[in-house]
């Protein structure tokens, strides 16, 4: 079988939380019907729900709110999408300074992981509900663009991120030993049985579990499997 490590990006790579905060205050900023007044703690709260940009919408408008829980039974509506477009705009405008990257650290995992990934990039791929052009920006400022992504246009055109795994075959029985790295328990969810680990990031945005794992502890597997599949080769 073939060894294929996916990894979601927000809370497992980056610690990204501030900066779409930031991106969708500057989307609402001095705009009549948004909210002005979103605490940091209130956006966090929102953001483990949120799955695509536009739901945002839903925190910041004074007159069409709905709890994160709701977000999954609503279908987007024209002001939905305005939102995400305004939302993704007000990202490049910010993506234009060349320290952009600095408003989103890096965790721990991700340096502890950069070695592993140059050494084996055909063996990794990330798979997020983030835009694919500023993961790449964040990956190449950390000089570690080197994998495919999958972001939330695949999503987006699919349906799902299992739906992505689908497309991209990972999902077939015998060709290929799956590890999939998320700190969000629901998107690790539809993977249980469908892969061989779904791994839960302890440090992300999600709270852990009895099996939620370390950077240590996923790193260590990570390493593993690497070592065990080379000495299969011939």
């Amino acid at each position: 079988m073939q060894l294929q490590f996916l990894l979601d990006f927000d809370g497992v790579l980056f610690n990204s939380a501030f900066e779409a905060y930031s991106v969708a205050n500057r989307c609402a900023e001095g705009r009549p019907g948004f909210r002005q007044d979103i605490s940091y703690e209130e956006f966090l709260v929102y953001r483990a729900a949120v799955t695509d940009a536009w739901q945002y919408f839903r925190l910041y408008s004074e007159h069409h709110y709905i709890p994160p829980e709701s977000l999954p039974t609503v279908s987007p509506t024209e002001e939905d999408w305005a939102f995400a477009h305004a939302f993704f705009d007000a990202r490049k405008v910010m993506m234009q300074d060349p320290d952009w990257p600095k408003v989103m650290p890096p965790y721990d995992f991700f340096y502890l992981l950069k070695p592993i990934l140059r050494a084996h990039p055909e063996r990794f791929a990330i798979l997020s509900t983030r835009n694919v052009q500023s993961i790449r920006e964040a990956m190449a400022f950390h000089d570690a663009d080197v994998l495919p992504i999958f972001g939330q246009e695949d999503i987006r055109r699919l349906g799902s991120k299992l739906a992505v795994a689908k497309e991209q075959a990972w999902l077939e029985r015998g060709k290929w030993l799956v590890v999939y790295v998320d700190d969000m328990n629901s998107h690790l969810e539809p993977f249980e049985g469908q892969i061989h680990l779904p791994l839960h990031a302890d440090w992300g945005y999600d709270k852990g579990t009895p099996g939620s794992l370390s950077a240590n502890q996923i790193v260590n597997i990570i390493s593993s499997l690497l070592a065990l599949t080379e000495q299969d080769c011939p």
